[in-house]
């Protein structure tokens, strides 16, 4: 995936990842050196973050991609994200009355994400989410098996920092996937991910070890 052409009081700051937040020096820098169609590109959608801060339960401006859908069912319930984080064309962010969705610095969702907050879903900084993804911390309705009591409904959803999670695919409740993984395209992730993994399949499977990866 390619890093471009992809209620509680206001935070001040993101509650993700505990790193610095690049300065607005090293934004403008790249505006001016990334060349002229790069900036007609980002005008709009940063033009449209502007507009659209209210939804946020944070003072970054968050660059947004046409058709971008966000629902606050109300209560408690926060979005709040980091600097220079960009969500594309057509996502879906909602988010429950006591849910939290935190996205983290310079973390770039893809076309048509979905992601669905019932409890929390905490994204980590320099993350790439790839389009048509779907990240859920709740199925949404109870449910029982034969010899098990009810199933559990709903659990957090943990990403650390600097993943990579190909197109299609599935994050499910209850997942943590440490730092510097990879989730390959179609994955459906049910289980926790160490750091520095490579995973791929349904259910996703451990594959590799990462040493790193560029943007």
């Amino acid at each position: 995936m390619q890093s471009h052409n992809p209620a509680l009081e206001r935070q001040d700051s993101y509650e993700g990842a505990g790193e610095a937040q690049p300065s607005f020096r090293h934004f403008w820098r790249k505006f001016w050196e990334l060349g002229p169609e790069f900036r007609r590109w980002i005008i709009p959608g940063v033009i449209r973050g502007v507009l659209r801060m209210h939804q946020f339960n944070s003072r970054e401006i968050v660059f947004l991609g046409k058709h971008v859908q966000i629902i606050h069912r109300g209560g408690r319930g926060r979005i709040v994200a980091g600097r220079g984080c960009r969500i594309a064309d057509n996502c879906f962010l909602d988010v429950g009355s006591e849910g939290l969705i935190s996205i983290g610095t310079r973390t770039v969702v893809g076309p048509n994400t979905r992601i669905m907050a019932a409890t929390e879903v905490k994204i980590g900084a320099r993350c790439m989410i790839s389009w048509n993804c779907s990240i859920f911390d709740s199925i949404g309705h109870r449910m029982w098996l034969e010899g098990q009591d009810e199933a559990e409904i709903e659990a957090p959803i943990i990403i650390g920092d600097d993943v990579w999670i190909g197109p299609y695919s599935i994050i499910m409740k209850g997942v943590t996937i440490g730092n510097n993984c990879i989730i390959g395209a179609g994955s459906v992730v049910r289980r926790d991910v160490p750091p520095n993994s490579l995973v791929y399949g349904n259910p996703a499977r451990v594959a590799g070890k990462v040493l790193k990866w560029e943007r």
